[in-house]
């Protein structure tokens, strides 16, 4: 395999289902969560279903494609038939899939997205884990985009670090939730080789064990202090921020949300780094890597699934330059 980047991590089945808004309870709010309602035991109606191809590393490694890098993938899909169309998506999509497994004795992994007036709950299956993801020995990539793994990561990790420093790869790194509820001493190492770092406003304040009420720069400031070169925060409809630097000197930016008419937001993480990491790539700097950002994000979320609104590199950046972005450029200290 040679690739400009390579994704590591899950490839799924995605099952969309938007229940009948008039049989469901609701949200309902409990110690300052939102939690989604409908009565225990009932039939709830579903009025709309719908079927794609989904997994982070799948999603990033698709946008990627589609922006115009050489793109690989390292995971691993059930010899099925859910599997053979993810595999075919990738192909399609010209993404490398040399070093992606098939398993006559497991599942494809699968999720369930469960749609409520533009917000998602989802249930996973994870099939494999991430010993099944299995870097191969002739392995040339300048980028390694490293997502969200389940339990058992550590040793994988591991690997990824000597690898990194063998080949001197550049890391991009989405940590998911069992990383977020370990901690970041459990992944120390990878963070301090980190050239990216991808988390939401929620995550960062979990990883650097900060408050929910503090402010965006301590986030930053916390994360800056575990080593990766760049941290990018998201925020929903309030927009993204990235800081490079040591933390005591950093310069951090902000962009707001790209206007959009939202349909359903999955994906629209994974496409917020598909847009900052080409834009690196490019050399721009961390501002317009932001607006790509968000660019692309706004785009996946007027589409259901998490790739059908993926953006080809010229109507990526005709958007970013038809849009007056309202942002602003801060610093701390």
């Amino acid at each position: 395999m040679q690739a400009q980047v390579t994704t590591i991590g899950d490839a799924m089945r995605d099952i969309f289902v938007f229940p009948a808004l008039e049989e469901m309870e609701g949200l309902i709010s409990k110690n300052h969560e939102k939690f989604l309602a409908f009565g225990y035991g009932d039939k709830i109606t579903i009025s709309d279903i719908h079927y794609d191809v989904g997994g982070t590393a799948c999603n990033v490694a698709v946008g990627l494609a589609k922006l115009g890098l050489k793109t690989g993938i390292i995971s691993a899909v059930g010899k099925d038939i859910e599997g053979a169309e993810i595999i075919q998506r990738l192909k399609k999509s010209g993404v490398d899939t040399s070093a992606l497994k098939t398993s006559l004795h497991k599942k494809t992994s699968f999720s369930v997205i469960i749609s409520y007036k533009g917000e998602r709950s989802i249930l996973v299956f994870h099939s494999f884990t991430p010993e099944d993801f299995q870097i191969p020995e002739k392995f040339e990539t300048e980028w390694l985009y490293v997502g969200p793994l389940g339990e058992g990561y550590r040793p994988l990790y591991s690997k990824i670090i000597s690898f990194a420093a063998e080949k001197n790869l550049k890391i991009a790194l989405n940590p998911g939730a069992v990383q977020i509820h370990d901690g970041h001493m459990a992944f120390e190492g990878l963070l301090r080789v980190t050239k990216i770092l991808f988390v939401n406003k929620e995550e960062g304040q979990k990883l650097a064990g900060i408050s929910g009420t503090a402010k965006i720069d301590e986030i930053i400031k916390g994360l800056l202090k575990f080593g990766p070169e760049i941290v990018v925060v998201t925020d929903g409809e309030d927009g993204a921020y990235a800081a490079r630097g040591a933390f005591r000197h950093a310069e951090f930016f902000k962009v707001g949300a790209h206007p959009a008419y939202r349909i359903e937001t999955t994906g629209a993480g994974d496409s917020f780094a598909v847009g900052f990491i080409v834009a690196t790539i490019h050399g721009e700097e961390l501002f317009t890597c932001l607006k790509w950002g968000v660019t692309n994000a706004s785009s996946v979320i007027e589409k259901y699934g998490a790739q059908q609104g993926l953006l080809g590199l010229g109507a990526l950046k005709r958007r970013v330059k038809e849009y007056k972005w309202p942002a602003s450029t801060l610093r701390f200290s």
